[in-house]
């Protein structure tokens, strides 16, 4: 399968979109259109979703922005948030359609949704006002994320949840898959829980020698011996 540099998703339209696959092109990166679970365009395992200010709005009220995230988050290992448009535009667009509007009420809940999506998701955001700037952005963007890291020797370093640590600890206890863990952590909440035979019987799917092996490996000051099977070749 032939991998490409930019893939944008099919259902993607207007000027951004054109202003992007032209700047992707003369770049000489290798650009696809495919359809695309979430997200507008993919650049290797990086996902952006890029939102015009109206477009930002109307999804983060109705609630369909707080799910694309979630599902970004879900599918992708880096995400990023594009949004776009002058704010005097937006302004006066609504005007003309009657609705009163300020610059600054405008500024306000764009930075306050902005901050929000930073605050929550392990996003990143950028704004421009501009389409050209937008699409320069994706191009530079695919550069700086498949090019090593520059000579000042700073290193990203992508944010890790707790519950992802507790995820890490509890799949390696034998017998334990995504989906146990999973409930597990829904009906204990902490590992600390875990320890309590009570709270263990709740759990569906966790049987007695389960439980057994998971209260051994948390509580037990001494090394837990666990026999593995290997598969020979």
């Amino acid at each position: 399968m032939v991998k490409h540099d930019l893939v944008i998703d099919s259902n993607e339209r207007g000027s951004l979109c054109e202003s992007i696959e032209r700047k992707a092109k003369k770049a000489g990166l290798s650009v696809a259109r495919k359809t695309l679970v979430v997200g507008d365009y993919l650049l290797g395992a990086a996902c952006v979703e890029a939102k015009s200010i109206g477009d930002l709005f109307q999804s983060s009220h109705s609630g369909h922005l707080w799910r694309q995230l979630d599902n970004m988050d879900a599918n992708y290992e880096r995400f990023f948030l594009l949004v776009h448009g002058s704010i005097a535009k937006h302004v006066a667009m609504a005007k003309n359609n009657g609705k009163r509007l300020t610059h600054t009420r405008v500024q306000n809940e764009l930075t306050g949704t902005i901050a929000r999506i930073m605050a929550d998701f392990d996003c990143q955001v950028f704004y421009t006002p501009n389409v050209s700037e937008a699409a320069l952005f994706v191009t530079k963007l695919h550069d700086k994320l498949h090019k090593p890291a520059s000579s000042h020797g700073a290193r990203a370093i992508r944010r890790v949840s707790t519950n992802d640590v507790r995820k890490d600890v509890l799949l390696a206890v034998p017998g334990l898959g995504p989906d146990l863990v999973d409930r597990l952590l829904e009906k204990c909440g902490s590992i600390e829980e875990m320890m309590f035979a009570e709270s263990l019987k709740q759990v569906k799917g966790l049987g007695e020698q389960r439980r057994a092996m998971l209260t051994r490996v948390l509580t037990s000051e001494d090394p837990v011996h666990i026999e593995r099977s290997v598969r020979k070749v």
